[in-house]
């Protein structure tokens, strides 16, 4: 789905070039629940950019599907990306945010309607579906913005720390749900996020980034018994296993 080969990105900062990401290489296997795990600022979210073909100054090779991110019209690909700051449209009704992507492809009414409910039921909020964006916990909050980017069954979907404004039972309540999701739909799916309990949690296979550089690459089993990174090492042997902040 994604491969990447010494891929760089760059920031212009008063005219000086900073790089974000230094010629990392990895794959994406369809299908997968991949997890990119580092401290902020190591390049997490520059990678989703510059999926996203927001980044305007790159180098190596990013391809999507076998097509370079050069060639893509993102306007046309199927992707879904959700932040931590997932924005509903506040005058709409959470059913009106569910069907807004549906309805801006101009799909029949009678196909909205079914998908919309049958999502709802399968995000467990049906029940909200006539509420208004206020009227929300922020767990729902998270769970419609979900709701939305997966009702046109996206090709990949970029979840950028998507539970990091939630509270510790809440975030551990929507790790067992994303991880439910996507047994289900098997969406192609790139996690970013600097919680390394969330990464084991979640993920099929991880990456750990350390200033814009990969430090290591596999399953959670994998890196268990072989961590084959100081970052990771120190975590492991915490009594608390913390998150980096």
């Amino acid at each position: 789905m994604i491969q990447c080969k010494d891929f760089s990105a760059f920031y212009v900062n008063k005219k000086e070039q900073v790089t974000a990401l230094d010629q990392i290489t990895f794959s994406v296997k369809r299908g997968e629940l991949f997890v990119v795990v580092g401290e902020s600022g190591c390049g997490k979210t520059t990678l989703l950019k510059s999926i996203l073909r927001m980044i305007d100054y790159v180098d190596g090779e990013m391809l999507v599907d076998g097509i370079s991110i050069d060639e893509l019209d993102i306007k046309t690909c199927n992707f879904a990306f959700v932040d931590q700051d997932v924005t509903l449209y506040p005058n709409k009704t959470v059913y009106e945010n569910i069907a807004f992507p549906l309805q801006m492809s101009r799909t029949p009414y009678e196909e909205i309607d079914r998908r919309v409910k049958e999502i709802a039921d399968v995000m467990g909020i049906r029940w909200l579906l006539t509420r208004k964006p206020k009227q929300l916990s922020g767990g729902q909050h998270q769970r419609v913005g979900l709701a939305r980017a997966l009702i046109k069954n996206p090709d990949l979907l970029l979840l950028d720390e998507p539970f990091s404004n939630l509270d510790p039972k809440t975030r551990r309540e929507m790790r067992l749900f994303l991880h439910q999701l996507h047994k289900k739909y098997r969406t192609t799916v790139l996690f970013v996020t600097h919680d390394l309990t969330e990464a084991f949690a979640l993920a099929d296979r991880m990456m750990v980034l350390q200033n814009g550089k990969i430090q290591v690459v596999g399953t959670p089993e994998e890196l268990i018994h072989d961590p084959r990174s100081e970052l990771l090492e120190v975590f492991l042997n915490s009594e608390k296993n913390d998150s980096w902040d």
